[in-house]
């Protein structure tokens, strides 16, 4: 049994929540059982996919210290707790430490004190175990070879082609869009298209399930904008490019060799968008709120035009991610539950 705690809400997406389903989908697929934990009310999306799976979601009445969840991980027979969120300080796995189970804890920063758990997951590509030393005897597991990608992102991935004259471009900006910069990157890839000469493109652009932003009624002929999007990966593949914030949707990006143009809508995607380019898996332009509109625009009009540029930033980015994340977080898990097994 996994005992999964994690929130998702309008203010910090759903990120957080969904790697935690793909790592959960994963392990009942596998033949466990997983119960997921939260602080409050998931939204209706979350809830879908974990009633679809048979996952059984509870909410805590009252606030969780992390001895609530120890408790009730306890009594549900877990073997295995999994904790995601800024929630998770020191302080609180002390606490969880006390139903006397492993932990995996998932982690973006390293910026913590330290990590009192049994085994440590940052699966971004600027993450390496070297930024832990000293700071937790878990185990530490780094990179997007450990990427949690949920099983509809996985299916029957296609090559990706890279055309001379590319005519769509998908935009997305996570879960809620706490920025709020949707319809400005929206419009922004309706004139890069213009002025690549593409007037015959066409740009997609998602609406977080998280997000109460409703679109313009006309949006122009160029911008189609996408609400309660149930084949994410269909919508993927026909991109030619995708212009996205830096959170976890990259992996799902990558695994599809899109070519990618960057940017962070909240802090915590800076390091993932930096590293991106670092590794030349993207093209990133800093915070969404400090990019002039001009440079997003002149930057996507030159990836446009240049067949190379995106050929390159697809195999890079695709030489990343082969979709087996969290088989490999599971291995690790009964590596060190050893005789546990799944259940």
């Amino acid at each position: 049994m996994l005992a999964i705690r994690a929130d998702a809400d309008a203010r910090i997406g759903l990120g957080h929540a969904m790697r935690c389903f793909a790592l959960a989908e994963t392990w009942c697929a596998q033949g466990g059982e997983a119960v997921f934990f939260s602080g409050a009310a998931l939204p209706d999306p979350v809830l879908a996919r974990l009633d679809d799976t048979g996952i059984e979601h509870r909410t805590f009445a009252t606030l969780d210290t992390g001895a609530e969840f120890a408790v009730a991980a306890a009594g549900i027979g877990a073997r295995w707790l999994v904790v995601d969120g800024s929630f998770a300080t020191p302080g609180y796995l002390d606490l969880v430490h006390n139903a006397g189970l492993p932990i995996l804890l998932l982690d973006d920063a390293a910026s913590a004190e330290r990590y009192p758990c049994d085994l440590l997951l940052n699966q971004n590509v600027q993450a390496s175990p070297d930024q832990y030393t000293g700071l937790t005897g878990a185990r530490v597991l780094a990179g997007p070879g450990y990427a949690l990608i949920r099983a509809d992102m996985r299916r029957a991935v296609p090559p990706r082609r890279i055309p001379d004259r590319p005519q769509r471009i998908l935009v997305l900006v996570g879960g809620s869009d706490p920025g709020g910069h949707l319809e400005a990157l929206a419009q922004a890839a309706a004139q890069a298209l213009l002025k690549a000469g593409l007037g015959d493109g066409h740009v997609d652009a998602v609406i977080g399930p998280a997000s109460i932003w409703q679109p313009p009624a006309d949006a122009g002929p160029m911008i189609a904008y996408h609400r309660c999007v149930t084949d994410m990966a269909a919508l993927i593949g026909k991109a030619d490019l995708a212009i996205s914030s830096a959170g976890s949707t990259v992996w799902e990006l990558s695994l599809q060799g899109t070519p990618m143009i960057l940017g962070a809508s909240v802090p915590v995607e800076e390091p993932v968008g930096a590293g991106m380019a670092a590794r030349g898996a993207a093209l990133y332009l800093g915070r969404f709120a400090d990019c002039p509109a001009e440079q997003l625009v002149a930057e996507t009009v030159r990836v446009l035009q240049d067949s190379d540029v995106r050929r390159n930033l697809s195999a890079t980015a695709s030489a990343l991610v082969d979709g087996r994340g969290a088989e490999r977080v599971i291995d690790a898990m009964l590596g060190i539950g050893a005789g546990t097994g799944i259940s």
